[in-house]
């Protein structure tokens, strides 16, 4: 189980006769996002500083923002996971097929808030139901986002028949059949390619929380945005170690992460996407030459009886794959006939 993985090692410096100088004192976190994101300087950073505080200098997290040590956003868990470096932050979503059971959190109307959701992920974690998915990782950080969203260039979403043809980006496979079912056509793209290809109208819009607004600067190419309600499901995010890297470090380091990660360091995560997506939306509101529209209950409860089906679909590609899906929502406390 990973949540309680910490606590199993926590004795193997001694175990495998590990000196304070053979053991590892500099850690390597490697992410997509640019250094003014908002999980950049409200999560990573006091992070980094932390650790040092409170190990008086003796172990140091360097941050590589924007993908500094090469590759792409998709392949940034991998890294971790092969030790090519030793924490990355990316979604899950990114290689929806090596997360599967993870993606449940992307089944629409799940959870009302991304508190809620974010809560349920660490149930879900600390009940074994995720453990595949993290072999060879330690889980420092696993939240939800805000709201997923809709937003365009040239033409509005008012209702679901708006969105009937267009071209919308998807951050995963578990919402790219959201927007299949609502009539769009889902484009499969990491949000640091999303600007351009909406600045030139290859795309028309795309289902994002609302916090890629500011923080990837959205507001200059894209006019429209539709504030949806919890009908779709919310991305994922995580901060991942090498389980090497962490049993390479000292007892006394190890003591350090356990106490600066998990559940709370989540928490504080999706505080600060929930009160980021508020400032962008307000930012948008005020902006010149912008909507922002809003979802009725009518309109909501209308789309979610489109998505409905989507889960019978997600038990039966689990169960296709040898999870039971079932299982995973009946721990959630949803039963679908």
């Amino acid at each position: 189980m990973k949540a309680a993985f910490a606590s199993t090692v926590f004795g193997l410096c001694a175990t495998f006769g590990m000196t304070a100088a053979q053991a590892q004192t500099e850690l390597r976190l490697h992410t997509f996002v640019p250094p003014g994101h908002i999980i950049y300087t409200t999560i990573l950073v006091p992070l980094a500083e932390q650790i040092a505080a409170e190990s008086n200098g003796t172990l140091t997290l360097t941050l590589y923002p924007s993908m500094q040590l090469g590759g792409g956003a998709p392949e940034l868990i991998r890294q971790a996971a092969e030790g090519t470096v030793d924490m990355s932050f990316s979604l899950p979503g990114y290689t929806s097929a090596q997360f599967p059971r993870t993606q449940m959190i992307e089944l629409p109307s799940l959870r009302a808030d991304g508190m809620a959701t974010t809560e349920l992920m660490w149930d879900l974690l600390e009940g074994g139901y995720l453990d595949p998915e993290y072999d060879g990782l330690k889980v420092l950080a696993l939240w939800a986002a805000d709201d997923a969203g809709l937003y365009t260039r040239d033409k509005p979403i008012r209702s679901l028949d708006d969105v009937a043809g267009m071209l919308l980006r998807s951050p995963s496979a578990a919402q790219a059949g959201q927007i299949e079912a609502m009539g769009g056509t889902p484009v499969a793209l990491p949000i640091p390619e999303l600007y351009p290809q909406l600045e030139r109208g290859v795309i028309d819009g795309a289902m994002v929380p609302f916090t890629t607004i500011l923080d990837f600067r959205m507001h200059e190419v894209a006019n429209y945005f539709t504030i949806t309600g919890p009908i779709f499901g919310r991305s994922q995010f995580t901060v991942v170690m090498n389980e090497n890297s962490y049993n390479n470090l000292s007892a006394e380091h190890q003591a350090i992460i356990d106490r600066l990660t998990g559940e709370e360091l989540s928490r504080k995560a999706t505080q600060a996407y929930l009160d980021r997506a508020a400032e962008a939306i307000e930012f948008v509101r005020n902006a010149s030459g912008k909507e922002v529209i809003e979802f009725s209950a009518e309109e909501q409860a209308r789309i979610r009886d489109v998505l409905a089906p989507i889960y019978g679909q997600w038990i039966e590609a689990m169960a296709a794959q040898g999870i039971d899906g079932a299982a995973m929502l009946a721990f959630a406390g949803i039963s679908v006939n």
